[in-house]
Order: C-alpha cells, then sequence, then structure tokens
C-alpha cells in the first residue's frame, strides 16, 4: 500500500504539503490536483479514524436542510460536496423536512457525530439555531443572522424583488401580483422589500390582495394563483418568488387556459428547466447556485484553517429575460 512518501514523490511536492492536503488545509491548486492525480493513481488509502484520534477532527462537515425535495437545495448539496471532497472531508446530509423540533433532534445528531463544521439552512429563527450550534464552525446559507460566531452566503434577494418589479413596470403593468412564502423566513421579507421598493419610486401601490404569503411549495404557488385571478379585478402580470412558488403558478394558469406572454404576463424564479421548456419561454430570476454552494465550502473551510468569521456574503442574481412578459405600454 503506498504511503505519504510515495504520493509527495508522484505529486511533486513535499509529504509536509501532501499531509496538509489530506487534512483538509488549504494548498495551491495545482498541488492540490498533483496529490489528488497521485492519490487516484497509486491507491493510496488514508486512516481517518487513526487520524481522527491523532488529531481530534473526524473530516466530517454536516449539512442540515430543510428540504431534499428542492431544486435549489440539492443543487447546493453538490456543490458543497465537490469542494469539500476535493479537500478530503466527507459530508452528512441531514433534511429537518421544515420541522423546528425536527432540525433540533437532526442537530443534535450531527453533533454527536463529532463533525468539524457545519452548513445549514435553518427553518427555525437562525440567531437560535448559531445559539444552539456553539463554538463550531458554521456557514448559514439562505439566511442571514446577527450572531458574530458564523457567516452568511445569500443571494441578493432584495435585488431580486427589484428586478422582477422593474421589468414588469417598465412592460407596462401596474397590476401586479406577488407570491411570497413564509413571513418567518428571511427570503420572502427581502424580496417583498426589494420589489415594493421598486414599486414605490415608480408611484405604484400594490394592493394587500395583490400580496400572497404561503408555505414554499408547489400546492402554494397554485392556491395563491388562484386567489390572484378569482379577484374582481385580477393582476395583468404575477411574480412568483420562488422555485416552487413558479410551478405551482405555472400549473394555475394552464389550468385557467390562460398563456403567460400571452394572456398574462408572468416572472418566475430559478426553475430554468421549466423555463426553457415552456412555450412561450419564461423569464425568471436565477441564483447562482452552484456558486452559493462553493462560496459556503471555502467559507467553512477557511474558519476551519483558523480564519475569523463573522461575514456576509452576498451574490448577485440575474434575470434571463425570454418571452413571458407582455408589453402593454399605450
Amino acid at each position: 500500500m503506498a504511503n505519504i512518501k510515495e504520493v509527495a514523490k508522484r505529486a511533486g511536492c513535499s509529504a509536509a504539503t501532501v499531509s496538509k492536503y489530506l487534512n483538509g488545509i488549504h494548498v495551491k491548486q495545482s498541488n492540490a490536483a498533483a496529490i489528488d492525480e497521485a492519490v487516484a493513481a497509486l491507491g493510496f488509502k488514508r486512516n481517518d479514524i487513526a487520524r481522527g484520534l491523532r488529531t481530534n477532527k473526524s473530516m466530517t462537515i454536516g449539512i442540515l436542510l430543510p428540504q431534499l425535495d428542492n431544486m435549489f437545495f440539492t443543487s447546493i448539496i453538490s456543490s458543497i460536496d465537490s469542494v469539500l471532497e476535493r479537500h478530503g472531508y466527507g459530508t452528512i446530509v441531514c433534511n429537518c423536512r421544515s420541522d423546528a423540533a425536527r432540525e433540533s433532534r437532526k442537530l443534535e445528531f450531527l453533533l454527536g457525530k463529532k463533525i468539524d463544521g457545519l452548513i445549514a439552512v435553518p427553518c427555525s429563527s437562525a440567531s437560535e439555531f448559531v445559539r444552539r450550534v456553539g463554538n463550531l464552525p458554521v456557514v448559514l446559507v439562505d439566511r442571514m443572522t446577527d450572531e458574530g460566531n458564523c457567516d452568511c452566503v445569500l443571494s441578493d434577494n432584495a435585488g431580486a424583488g427589484r428586478t422582477a418589479a422593474e421589468r414588469l413596470i417598465e412592460a407596462g403593468h401596474r397590476k401586479i401580483g406577488i407570491l411570497l412564502g413564509p413571513e418567518s423566513m428571511y427570503t420572502p421579507v427581502e424580496r417583498r422589500a426589494g420589489f415594493m421598493s421598486a414599486c414605490a419610486e415608480h408611484g405604484i401601490k400594490i394592493p394587500d390582495e395583490y400580496i400572497k404569503t404561503g408555505e414554499y411549495n408547489e400546492d402554494a404557488g397554485y392556491a395563491m394563483t388562484c386567489s390572484l385571478l378569482d379577484l374582481p379585478v385580477p393582476p395583468t402580470a404575477i411574480f412568483a418568488t420562488n422555485n416552487e412558488l413558479t410551478v405551482g403558478a405555472v400549473t394555475a394558469l394552464n389550468e385557467r387556459g390562460l398563456t403567460p406572454g400571452r394572456d398574462i404576463s408572468f416572472i418566475g424564479f430559478d426553475n430554468l428547466t421549466l423555463a426553457l421548456s415552456s412555450r412561450p419561454r419564461l423569464t425568471v430570476i436565477v441564483q447562482p447556485v452552484s456558486q452559493i454552494g462553493e462560496t459556503a465550502a471555502t467559507t467553512l473551510l477557511a474558519r476551519l484553517a483558523g480564519e475569523p468569521c463573522g461575514g456576509v456574503r452576498c451574490l448577485k442574481t440575474t434575470m434571463r429575460d425570454y418571452e413571458s412578459v407582455v408589453n402593454i405600454k399605450g
């Protein structure tokens, strides 16, 4: 069986560099690639149990999510795992099913596994969650907290709401409905704030009956869209602020015989597969999902290497402006 010295010789770097890399410490990308190739070619096997006893590190990262049947979260897992694997870390993924009590149990489970760090999207209060984690390095994704012992990686949610509103206003719309997630969550609050701010700047008042809130799932998107369409004066445009709400909204529009881009204007969120397969194609706000996962992982690795925590990284969203916005300007 190959040893570290043989791996170092084949990789063209020192045994100390190989040891650092295999213990999750950052090394030059060229060295990392050479070590990965040498490990694979020589069939080098680490003794993780012995290493854990020696270094007091499990080389395992916990990932705690509210849902696993959500494309946004599963894509993030893939990006996180790819980065961590390159640095010798394994992952344990837990699903709390958007239930605070289950989240608490899953957190205790992960802590019992002696994980070295945690990447989480808590469904409970983010600040309370971070306090329960204690001194363990933690990175929150899609959530914000003032607690100083963690990092947060976010999309520019307010900017996303603003971009959607401005696109619809530019097309002449004044009666705009918006589908939002729970008011207790950070992302829908921010997306609503950006949307309403843009409307106010253009002198547009969105009536309460055009603002719908519910769970982040397809059923809620369907029900909220039907509620908008049943109003005495329905909106001429709808903005769905998350992936699942987008699917539910499109289902409701299809059932009513309304085609986005012809009979009503519509902007969705993420779900490029649905956007591109629809006819006409749907205009959508897109989050940099892969970048979010990669940033969360690299941020956690930096904390594990001893760098100070407490930062917020806000990543820009983009709008894929396809064919579902109707221009109604006179």
